[in-house]
């Protein structure tokens, strides 16, 4: 009987070592030595490569990880050769060849593995960068606050150079791969790449990110993107604001309009929360770190900026714009509605929203059209000026549209004119509609938040109509 030089089992594995140069271990299968095993380490990533030839009969070999569980496995029939090649990372490993039926047959194993670049060393340049890089994508994927390491890493000895700037823009083009998430890819775009808002920096001269930038324009793009830095431009003092980004659900009624003239924008959130308050929800990602990413649609694909906890207030500590009135540290605030009002005003500044491309809340406080806050809010397609038409709107409304009507210039005593009201809903019964006037539910003027009006009377107040065509 041929000498057995294999172990017949993982404890007795015969310990083997696998280098860049091809290795060949004869031995042989049979009735009585059905198994053989080998024992092999890795010190760094590699390409392994395993050949079994030499055969007589039919046998086959797996690849064993540390435990014992198959890697991979060749079983070709009859005397063909059986083949192995994986990409390994360091570790212990074994070989088990095995017989197939009532195989006896001699065998030679041959064995070789040679240096695996993994995506970062065939990718990313920069060592500094490669190293953060690959650290924060352990777990698969790299997150917001990988992000955030990641592009703070390029700003050592206090400048941006060529590869790391090249460097940074390869890991955002390759989000898929690296399981960033979308609205992480979108902010880091900008940071990298460019954006029209990157010219300006708290009301200071900033710039797109280039060979050569300085470590604090580094810094100043990610707090402008990432940590909701850059607050709007405002005469008012930002104070902290206490409670919480939803109190008991998303509701209309939660819009209360404050000192400016962006009732298209508050009507379009208000229209949302009454008909797909799930929209409202999904554009605010928490990030646990008192700021909050917001997400708005330009032309139906999605954009997103950052803002943080601090809102607008009077000498006396009241919101001056939405939640107006409202004392900034009340634990019982909503803030939902004033956070997108902010992020609408930051985002003004990126040149797509139709408003004066300032970040200012002047900027958007300037009057604009209900279809296009519906259309940035949601990601639907709009129409917009459609004329006041019976039957249009309650063939609208029960098609579940998203509907805002504007006023005339001249209206009825409880109406607010030049100004948008959110339709509810419409009762065929009583053949009324419901509209809330985005000034709130209780806005202490004659004005109410809430109207039910019939068609005559809506006919004698609105001008025309927007609305959304399609729902997803």
């Amino acid at each position: 009987m041929p000498v057995d030089y294999a172990g017949n089992s993982l404890g007795t594995a015969r310990i083997i070592n696998v280098t860049n140069s091809s290795q060949v271990f004869t031995d042989y299968i049979s009735r009585i030595d059905s198994n053989d095993y080998y024992k092999f380490s890795l010190t760094g990533r590699s390409s392994f490569n395993l050949v079994l030839n030499g055969l007589t009969d039919n046998v086959d070999v797996r690849l064993l990880n540390d435990n014992g569980s198959v890697i991979a496995s060749s079983t070709n029939q009859r005397r063909n050769a059986e083949y192995v090649n994986s990409t390994l990372n360091a570790g212990n490993y074994y070989i088990q060849v095995y017989r197939v039926q009532d195989a006896n047959t001699y065998y030679n194993l041959k064995v070789s593995s040679s240096a695996s670049l993994d995506w970062f060393e065939q990718n990313i340049q920069d060592t500094g960068i490669r190293a953060a890089a690959r650290s924060r994508f352990a777990d698969n994927m790299i997150d917001r606050n990988d992000m955030i390491a990641i592009l703070r890493d390029a700003k050592d000895y206090g400048v941006v150079d060529g590869t790391e700037l090249k460097d940074l823009r390869t890991l955002v083009s390759n989000a898929s791969y690296l399981k960033i998430p979308e609205y992480v890819r979108v902010l880091a775009h900008k940071v990298v790449n460019s954006d029209p808002a990157n010219q300006k920096y708290q009301g200071n001269t900033l710039g797109n990110l280039s060979v050569g930038s300085s470590d604090r324009q580094m810094e100043n793009l990610i707090n402008k993107w990432f940590l909701g830095g850059d607050r709007p431009q405002t005469p008012y003092t930002y104070q902290y604001a206490s409670g919480s980004l939803f109190q008991n659900g998303v509701s209309y009624s939660d819009v209360k309009q404050g000192d400016m003239n962006d009732c298209y924008l508050l009507t379009g959130l208000a229209a949302t929360a009454s008909s797909s308050p799930s929209k409202i929800e999904s554009m605010f990602i928490n990030n646990g770190d008192n700021t909050f990413t917001v997400r708005f649609y330009n032309k139906g694909v999605a954009d997103y900026v950052t803002v943080d906890r601090y809102l607008p207030t009077t000498a006396q500590g009241y919101f001056v714009y939405a939640n107006k009135g409202d004392y900034y540290n009340h634990s019982s605030n909503e803030l939902w509605v004033a956070l997108a009002e902010k992020a609408y005003a930051q985002l003004n500044e990126s040149g797509w929203i139709y408003r004066d491309n300032t970040n200012s809340y002047n900027g958007i406080g300037n009057g604009g059209y209900v279809n296009d806050a519906l259309a940035q809010i949601t990601g639907y397609s709009t129409s917009f000026g459609n004329p006041i038409n019976f039957s249009a709107i309650v063939n609208a409304v029960n098609s579940g549209q998203l509907i805002g009507l504007s006023t005339k210039s001249n209206t009825a005593q409880n109406i607010v004119s030049n100004h948008a009201y959110a339709l509810l809903g419409y009762n065929p019964a009583s053949q009324q509609f419901t509209l809330f006037n985005p000034w709130g539910i209780n806005n202490n003027s004659t004005k109410p938040g809430i109207v039910q009006l019939n068609w005559s009377e809506i006919q004698t107040s609105f001008n025309y109509w927007d609305g959304t065509i399609n729902r997803a």
